[in-house]
């Protein structure tokens, strides 16, 4: 996870409660009729339909300035239409039509769409739909500095990119396509979209589903859930793996001893990050917290207790790689070009949506004290983590936020409080979603009364993106407004690789279970689990980069080479000091198959296969060498 989603779910103090809405609608000004939005086929999709929808940049003056709104609408496949569902990104600032409503309207909304047309709205200042281009803080600028350039640049517009706008463009794309009640679909920030548009406008509302909504409104001013959830979160993550269990009796009680050791006593190094680059390092309890924590797609939550175990005997290596892949020195964030992800209206959204410690409008030294006095008001630790090392300024924690450089409106999605009756609602929380835990989203689903909540096992960040079951529950759910049996939930689904340990020689790791052959030695098959764990470890960081080569673990290297049989090539790849592993791969879906050949640590070199299904919860790859086969868990 990169820390822009960090930030954009990094909540903020309310300072004053404004009253309980007991109605389920917010009111509105009266809306003017609107045209019907003309809809021709997509350039890039013909199958997609594409139009643009002029709509007030200010809705205090709606007879001003407008804001081109880009839609893409997904007709339904069936011969029967029933309305539509109606989606966007979150981030703040992704794009849906960047790419994602292909995969979203023909596969995972398969069922839906039969019925239902679905409507990809990019929103103000996103992709499309004019997308904010501020420099500096698109590419990674002076956190503080070029968050306030972007500001300035904004002008009189800077205050015109709250929810709430958003909300009233969705109200005006509906209209303008002619449809009465619709289904709502959110992932992330984009469960705000709906669930501030359900606030504002519930008589339009047939359903609404929101999968790991970032919540704003009524939340801890420096976002502390995470690190309180993560001890549990790394228990159970553990537990799920054979390898990682049997190593590991106590996973909170390392992460706790993992944070104050770096508190009190820093790491210094050279980390090998995943594409092969030294690092000279200092690893801090901070970098553990807002990096490690957050390393792609799960990677440093699933090696972070046995990397933490490996120091703890000496051995610095597994803890220096995933510092260096998290490494300060490379600097903030590059979010890349505006039309996939604008930072600006990252920016724009967060600072008038969220309430901070501060007035937004006071002067800039009244802010800095407010935020000051209640820094110093916080406790010492959040579970595991101190504050200190949680809440740090800039790309190391992003607390204060980045707000605080310029002066803006506060303007909250709806008021705390707030109670939405009369909606059938489904809210989704991933059980191991580091950065919005399930007790974020409780937030979320506490403003829709009689909501149906669901935390999907093993699940990360959005669900329906990790869990057919979740899939399939999120479409039967805008269909039947039931989710009827839900127990596939209980179920992971998709798991990441945890390594039992990092062991410095073969002869410190587990011995593999022996399936046929002669007797094989403890040695061999010891050797048999380096093996399979330096395959899998070299699989593992070549997805975790999405890149074309890889470092082993202490030495070698991973290649792809796009065109091969088998594409993942290992050249001398090293998980252990005494073990090299070169060879060729497939992984093809679910499945592992290949050809190695392996020096032993006692100088023999012997060659072998390795089949079976990787990342699958319960299964194990085959290793098979010197007429014996051995099976080690690939989960």
């Amino acid at each position: 996870m990169q820390h822009a989603s960090i930030a954009a779910v990094v909540a903020s103090l309310t300072l004053a409660l404004s009253p309980i809405v007991t109605t389920a609608a917010v009111p509105v000004v009266q809306r003017t009729p609107l045209p019907l939005l003309a809809l021709s086929p997509c350039p890039d999709e013909p199958t997609f339909k594409c139009g643009t929808l002029p709509v007030p940049l200010n809705r205090r003056h709606p007879d001003g300035r407008t804001i081109p709104l880009h839609v893409e609408l997904f007709p339904h496949t069936g011969p029967i239409a029933d309305g539509a569902v109606f989606t966007s990104e979150g981030g703040p600032g992704a794009s849906i039509t960047i790419g994602g409503q292909h995969y979203q309207g023909p596969t995972l909304l398969a069922e839906v769409s039969k019925t239902r047309d679905v409507v990809f709205i990019d929103q103000r200042g996103v992709g499309l739909s004019a997308a904010i281009n501020c420099d500096a803080w698109q590419h990674g600028g002076p956190f503080y500095s070029s968050a306030a350039q972007c500001h300035d640049q904004l002008g009189d517009t800077a205050n015109f990119y709250s929810t709430t706008d958003v909300a009233d463009d969705l109200e005006d794309v509906r209209r303008a396509l002619g449809y009465g009640k619709i289904d709502l679909l959110g992932p992330s920030y984009a469960g705000n979209d709906m669930l501030t548009y359900t606030a504002r406008w519930t008589g339009n509302v047939r359903s609404i589903v929101i999968g790991s909504p970032a919540a704003t409104v009524g939340t801890d001013p420096f976002y502390a859930y995470p690190p309180k959830a993560w001890a549990g979160m790394l228990t159970s993550l553990c537990r799920r793996t054979p390898a990682c269990d049997a190593a590991n009796p106590d996973p909170a009680g390392t992460l706790y001893w993992l944070a104050a050791q770096l508190r009190s006593k820093p790491l210094k190094g050279t980390g090998i990050d995943s594409h092969g680059v030294p690092h000279k390092l200092t690893v801090t309890e901070n970098l553990l917290a807002n990096g490690i924590m957050f390393y792609a797609d799960y990677v440093g939550p699933s090696e972070v207790i046995q990397a933490a175990t490996a120091l703890r005997h000496g051995d610095p290596v597994p803890l220096l790689r995933l510092a260096a892949n998290v490494d300060p020195a490379n600097g903030p964030h590059d979010s890349g070009t505006p039309r996939e992800e604008s930072r600006g209206h990252w920016l724009a959204r967060t600072c008038v949506d969220q309430p901070v410690q501060w007035d937004k409008g006071a002067p800039a030294a009244t802010r800095q004290r407010q935020y000051s006095a209640a820094y110093k008001a916080e406790p010492a630790m959040y579970g595991p983590v101190s504050k200190g090392a949680w809440a740090a300024p800039g790309y190391a924690g992003y607390q204060p936020l980045p707000c605080i450089a310029s002066t803006w409106e506060d303007r909250p999605n709806f008021p705390v409080g707030t109670k939405i009756t009369g909606v059938p609602a489904l809210v989704m929380a991933g059980e191991l979603d580091f950065g919005l835990p399930p007790s974020v989203v409780r937030l979320a689903a506490d403003s829709l009364v009689g909501s149906k909540q669901l935390t999907v096992a093993g699940s990360g960040h959005i669900p329906w993106l990790w869990s057919g079951c979740a899939a399939d529950l999120m479409q039967r759910f805008i269909l039947t407004h039931d989710l009827g049996d839900a127990s596939c939930a209980q179920v992971p689904e998709s798991p990441v690789w945890l390594p039992g340990s990092f062991p410095l020689t073969t002869a410190a790791a587990p011995p593999a279970r022996q399936l046929r052959g002669p007797s094989a030695p403890a040695d061999l098959r010891r050797a048999a689990t380096v093996i399979g764990w330096t395959l899998m470890d070299g699989l593992q960081e070549m997805a975790s980069i999405q890149g074309v080569t890889s470092a082993g673990l202490r030495g070698g290297a991973v290649t792809y080479q796009d065109g091969q049989d088998r594409p993942f090539r290992f050249d001398r790849a090293r998980f252990t000091r005494d073990l090299a592993v070169t060879g060729a791969l497939a992984w093809e879906g679910k499945d592992v198959d290949g050809q190695f050949t392996v020096k032993l640590p006692n100088g023999s070199t012997v060659t072998g296969t390795v089949h079976g299904p990787y990342r699958v919860y319960g299964a194990a790859l085959t290793i098979t060498m010197l007429g014996r086969s051995f099976s080690v868990p690939s989960h």
